[in-house]
């Protein structure tokens, strides 16, 4: 039964993208057959797999039933990475209506027990915002990953997202546990680097990961030429931080219904 992570910030320039693309990436390289939904209407995820947009989006086909996943999932260049692309349009049409009707339990069943090509995760790399595309995440995920970049400020986009999930929970009547809290562009030589990391461990120290994602001008490099990181330069910083994180992720206990045990 595949796993389904939302990864969310409501701050944009958080390393988030960056984040879907590459920890997708290495968990198909250890032999995880892995989906990345790329619900942001920027579409970088798609790009930065060197996919190219679709016309239209396939979310309200998915919802509707119109449309199967198998019919609008891309394969990338890691073998047992798809990718199911955004469009690049400034909006993609899913309504608060569709969020809140039966397409979205229809879709995160067949995803979490596809039979034909199943699937271990699914990662979803959401708007930095709230709106009908960040709380259809939210609807869908047994947990969330959260990047959290080293600077001042870093608890408020926090603070919100948390409260966000607090909702999804209170409306689902379920559990929406985090999978984790990532520290993203982190320079050791910078102090407010460590400041902001020994805060968010001192209020989270069970769930942030203990890899810092390091700022590496490499990362952005690769997502440029449509590469996660493990194929453009795999030993670059940013390579083995993410590398590192994936080992976390797949450290992680959790059981038969998608909680952590």
């Amino acid at each position: 039964m595949a796993r389904i992570v939302a990864i969310a910030s409501q701050k944009g320039g958080v390393g988030k993208t960056t984040t879907a693309i590459n920890l997708a990436a290495y968990l198909a390289i250890a032999g995880k057959r892995c989906l990345l939904v790329d619900l942001d209407p920027q579409a970088n995820a798609t790009s930065g797999l060197g996919i190219e947009s679709p016309p239209h989006s396939p979310l309200p086909g998915l919802l509707e039933g119109s449309v199967k996943t198998s019919q609008v999932m891309v394969d990338t260049t890691v073998p047992g990475l798809s990718c199911l692309p955004s469009t690049s349009h400034p909006e993609i049409p899913v309504t608060t209506a569709m969020v809140q009707g039966g397409g979205v339990s229809k879709l995160r069943a067949a995803w979490k027990q596809a039979a034909n090509d199943p699937l271990a995760l699914v990662l979803l790399d959401c708007p930095p915002s709230v709106g009908p595309l960040t709380d259809l995440a939210l609807q869908l995920a047994d947990s969330v990953l959260v990047p959290v970049q080293c600077e001042y400020f870093a608890m408020e986009g926090l603070a919100q997202l948390l409260e966000g999930m607090r909702h999804a929970e209170h409306s689902q009547q379920r559990e929406i546990p985090l999978e984790g809290l990532v520290l993203t562009l982190f320079s050791p030589e910078v102090e407010i680097c460590h400041e902001v990391a020994e805060e968010v461990r001192r209020y989270f120290p069970e769930d942030t990961f203990e890899t810092p994602i390091l700022r590496d001008p490499t990362l952005a490099e690769a997502s440029s030429h449509g590469e996660p990181i493990c194929n453009y330069d795999p030993r670059s910083a940013g390579a083995w931080s993410y590398l590192n994180l994936t080992k976390e992720v797949l450290e992680h206990e959790w059981t038969e219904t998608g909680t952590r045990a």
